[in-house]
């Protein structure tokens, strides 16, 4: 056996090692020790894991469990394991599947929610995750840290207590990172925004961690960067590529709303509020005049009735519905009519 086949075998079985409930401390121990030994340790570690997540990532497919769970290679499953030994990544494959037929412990999960779908996660370590419509969610768990990786879409954080284990949320290049703490992120595109309800949040810029680099139990926060600013409870920070981050008081009523079925409108500009409906699914809201687009619009609305929105403004306004087919409901302003034949705003509540 050549030294890199030596490399690999161990990588493999360190993968399923560290992801068994029968590993120890000393288990801990050696492998910090062989990872220092030899760059080489790190880098086929990284790609063991890499094989662990795509084999895992089965186990939200009903139809691949289906397939595993009735093929010959699962019915003499044991003797493959002994046989897939001797080969390079057969045992982290092999440990894989055992996981992924049986539901246990995967290094990574990932979730998601379409158009108008809230979903309710309850996190390994006792954390709560609430996502919203048209989410994506990744969460990397090890004994050294939590992390997770906003991809779309905005969350909602009830994060356990661990002082040991620091809950890392990434959003492109920042960080948002918590020890036991109640938050929201929303992603849009280069932009996030943080709301803190409970307890205290440390802001990191610059620290992308892509969703495939390895987690290192035993060296994940050890020379952590130092965070660009803390939140305290009751505060919003805006988050955009190359500006500095401004903190704000939160209106934290109107940024919780989307978590009871509902939006909340400020005076929001017609353009905006419907941008910010057209998440949750059905009809589309379209303008097809850009006189509409600042009209401003406060209220309460039911998320995924974008039909109550689109009632008031008509009542209130001098504008039309030139077509609904059930997909689009478009508006235009009315012949001979200008915004300054109505109220700036339209109020309502729902």
């Amino acid at each position: 056996m050549t030294d890199a086949e030596r490399t690999e075998g161990e990588a493999a079985a360190w993968v399923v090692r560290l992801h068994s409930d029968q590993r120890t401390q000393s288990d801990q121990e050696a492998f910090r020790a062989w990872l220092d030994a030899d760059a080489a340790n790190v880098e086929a570690f990284s790609a063991h894991v890499a094989i662990w997540d795509s084999v895992a990532a089965w186990g939200d497919d009903r139809e691949a469990r289906e397939i595993l769970q009735f093929s010959p290679l699962w019915s003499g499953f044991g003797r493959r394991v002994a046989k897939w030994g001797v080969s390079i990544g057969g045992v982290a494959v092999a440990a894989a599947l055992v996981v992924f037929v049986s539901g246990g412990l995967r290094l990574s999960q990932h979730y998601a929610t379409v158009p108008g779908e809230l979903r309710t996660i309850s996190l390994s370590d006792g954390s709560t995750l609430l996502m919203n419509t048209d989410s994506k969610v990744s969460a990397r768990f090890s004994q050294g840290e939590r992390r997770v990786y906003l991809e779309r879409g905005q969350a909602y954080f009830r994060v356990a207590k661990d002082s040991h284990r620091p809950f890392r949320v990434f959003v492109g290049h920042d960080e948002v990172r918590a020890v036991g703490t109640a938050f929201e992120v929303r992603r849009m595109g280069d932009r996030a925004e943080v709301v803190l309800e409970e307890g205290r949040l440390a802001i990191f810029r610059g620290v992308e961690q892509p969703a495939d680099k390895p987690l290192l139990p035993t060296r994940a926060a050890s020379t952590p960067p130092k965070p660009l600013l803390y939140m305290t409870a009751g505060e919003a920070l805006d988050l955009a590529d190359r500006t500095p981050p401004v903190v704000q008081p939160a209106n934290v009523v109107q940024s919780s709303a989307w978590r009871y079925g509902r939006v909340v409108l400020d005076e929001t500009r017609l353009e905006d509020a419907a941008a910010e409906l057209n998440r949750y699914g059905g009809p589309r809201i379209v303008l097809s005049d850009p006189r509409l687009a600042d009209i401003r619009i406060s209220g309460v609305f039911h998320t995924g009735r974008p039909r109550d929105v689109v009632s008031d403004v008509v009542r209130a306004f001098p504008i039309k519905v030139v077509k609904d087919d059930g997909e689009q409901i478009v508006l235009a302003m009315v012949p001979s009519a200008s915004p300054a034949d109505a109220p700036a705003v339209v109020k309502n509540s729902r």
